[in-house]
């Protein structure tokens, strides 16, 4: 995980003063510690920095300049064989980095070589012959890359807070994106300021001199890909096959892998097909860490993960929540520390905390990279959705197929025949209409004011959403919804480390979107084709797992702060617009009562309240010219309380 920032002036007779890249690139230098380079000419201005993960990584040069091509990379290339055997050798040193491999795939292919680069990565790329600058992101978006448009140039980074930082005026607020970190999602393409975008994971943005800029997307799922199989144990022996190579991609690293090791089905598979791995092919060790909480019910993961470290013979790295909590005597919603500026809400005392025990146990098993189960979920079958399977029969014409699946989904899932038959007309709808995935059909809490607007630009052309089948559309949706997560996710507040995804590999996402909906997912069945392919990798003691435990009493005690009283007491940024500070108050003092509801989106409210006092003692941002968002009209309000009370619940 290193990190890339430059600058393009759009009068390409502007020379870049070198001191405005400095204070750019000095917002890296912590997430990029192994030094860097930069590369100015005339009207642009390229910068790295290190952060060394793979032997490779060692020997780059960065930026690298090749010809009229100059290029920064912050990425692993999964695919390194198949390139090299492609490209042109000329371009190529004795030991090929990652590094001269992208670069030579461009001078072959052009921007057509970006579908072609397996991996996490996001470049910005200048091509002098052409004149453009291109900034592009992997497929789903795990490296991150922003810009910022001014007058005069456009300003990109790795990261949020530089962009804000150096911004030569204050910046608006994007409401959009803030309602959305309440309820459902942000859009993709948004940041918390109208005027800094995310580069869309899939695409690469081109800007040409005068300011002209255009986006293109250069993959998304083949509608045409089908794989099939005449049993059940073909799908098994694909799945275990691109399993194995999904992790074995991401332990290519110069020192230990930290593993998250939660107990549960996603990160227990990732250790275990790690270590098989590891057993016929030596490399850095992989320690685990794991964490439980003593104190909520069904909250203590130590069975579980226990049994993983007694069946590799080694035991990890544990944090207790419960503990973590005690040395917080400020509570966990305690504001950040002064010292630190994080440009996204959502962060409190015990995100800094985490962040320091987490970096402990980095510097003492010497490991910069942590593999996470993130996605498993979503794309194994973790969480029941039985609409895709049901569209594809009724879009196919299998009308018997279609009346079983809807009879057995709808006494699994107890729910009405009319409630499977409405998601699965909203999903087929979703084809001409992506906008309908991203609605939610939750009614928000009485006491927002706003929701994010069912715009989402950056969806409707990220994926060929008429050509697919209701399944390929269910992946691709989840693949928006993944990279809007991660595009959220901003590095460790403390420290360094790379987070790698074998669950987000894109040859094993291809594979499950080209396979049957029912060899992942079968009524009373959750993670089907994963429970089967593993039988004697993965202990069957958490192969048959019903479900892990989620902190939800630990969310309400949380609210028992002092450090929410003396918020409640002082006028709020966000009324009128965003909450309705009487009803917010009201419902909190609910919750803290002992009523049950939406603690979660009750501390995204206080930690974007937070955020924004931050924001305003920094003098960053101005509350003029808001977008005008939807309302949530008085009359839903009161439609939502009362419908709400109707199923027995206060709201």
């Amino acid at each position: 995980m290193s990190a890339l920032a430059g600058i393009f002036k759009f009068d390409p007779r502007e020379r870049i003063d070198p001191s405005s890249l400095a204070r750019l690139t000095a917002g890296i230098d912590r997430i990029g510690p192994d030094g860097g380079g930069e590369y100015i000419e005339q009207s642009v201005a390229l910068g790295y920095r290190a952060f060394h993960t793979t032997p490779e990584s060692h020997l780059e040069q960065q930026p690298l300049q090749v010809e009229d091509v100059a290029l920064t990379w912050d990425g692993r290339l999964d695919n390194r064989e198949e390139i090299q055997k492609q490209v042109d050798r000329r371009y190529l040193g004795d030991r090929p980095t990652d590094l001269e491999l992208v670069l030579a795939a461009y001078q072959r292919w052009g921007t057509r070589c970006f579908a072609e680069l397996m991996g996490d990565w996001a470049m910005a790329l200048w091509d002098k012959r052409t004149q453009q600058l291109i900034l592009a992101r992997d497929y789903i978006g795990v490296r991150r890359l922003f810009y910022r448009v001014d007058p005069d140039a456009i300003v990109w980074c790795s990261s949020l807070e530089p962009l804000v930082l150096t911004a030569p005026y204050k910046l608006h607020l994007d409401r959009e994106h803030l309602a959305g970190c309440l309820q459902p999602r942000p859009p993709i393409e948004t940041t918390p300021y109208r005027e800094i975008r995310a580069v869309v994971p899939a695409t690469f943005l081109t800007m040409l001199p005068g300011g002209k800029r255009s986006v293109n997307r250069y993959w998304s799922l083949n509608p045409k890909h089908r794989i099939r199989y005449a049993s059940d144990a073909g799908y098994e022996k694909h799945f275990r096959e691109v399993f194995q190579q999904a992790v074995r991609r991401r332990l290519r690293s110069d020192g230990t892998i930290l593993g998250e090791l939660s107990g549960g089905l996603d990160s227990s598979s990732i250790i275990c097909m790690a270590d098989l791995i590891r057993n016929g092919d030596p490399g850095p060790a992989i320690d685990t860490l794991s964490y439980y909480d003593p104190e909520e019910p069904s909250g203590d993961e130590r069975p579980f993960f226990s049994i993983i470290e007694q069946t590799r013979g080694r035991c990890g790295h544990h944090i207790s929540l419960a503990e973590l909590r005690s040395e917080m005597p400020g509570g966990e919603l305690a504001p950040l520390s002064s010292r630190l500026f994080v440009a996204s809400p959502g962060y409190f005392a015990r995100s800094e905390h985490w962040a320091i025990r987490l970096n402990h146990v980095q510097q003492k098993t010497g490991s910069r990279v942590v593999l996470s189960g993130l996605g498993g979920d979503e794309l194994l079958g973790g969480v029941q959705y039985e609409a895709p399977e049901l569209a594809d029969d009724l879009g196919a014409g299998k009308l018997p197929s279609f009346a079983r699946s809807l009879r057995d989904w709808s006494i699994t899932r107890r729910k009405t025949a009319l409630t499977l038959i409405a998601d699965v007309i909203r999903l087929l709808r979703a084809r001409f209409d992506p906008a309908l995935l991203a609605a939610s059909k939750a009614y928000p809490p009485p006491w927002v004011l706003r929701r994010s607007a069912i715009r989402h630009s950056a969806l409707q052309s990220f994926a060929q959403w008429r050509q697919l089948t209701p399944t390929g559309a269910f992946h691709e949706w989840t693949r928006y919804s993944l990279g809007t997560q991660l595009t959220s996710t901003d590095p460790s507040l403390v420290g360094c480390a790379e987070r790698r995804y074998p669950l987000l590999d894109r040859s094993l996402f291809e594979f499950l979107a080209a396979i049957p909906r029912t060899q992942v997912l079968r009524p009373g069945a959750r993670r089907h084709l994963l429970r089967r392919a593993l039988r004697g990798i993965v202990p069957d003691t958490i192969l048959l797992r019903k479900s892990k435990w989620f902190g939800e009493r630990n969310m309400h005690a949380a609210l028992q702060t002092r450090v929410i009283d003396d918020m409640l007491t002082s006028s709020w940024h966000s009324a009128g617009w965003m909450i309705d500070p009487v009803l917010f108050r009201e419902r909190f003092e609910e919750l803290r009562n002992g009523a049950h509801g939406e603690a979660m989106v009750l501390q995204m409210a206080i930690g974007l309240e937070q955020w924004l006092r931050n924001q305003v003692a920094r003098d960053l941002i101005t509350f003029e010219d808001g977008p005008d968002l939807p309302r949530i009209h008085p009359w839903r309000s009161g439609l939502s309380k009362l419908w709400r009370l109707a199923e027995g619940t206060k709201y």
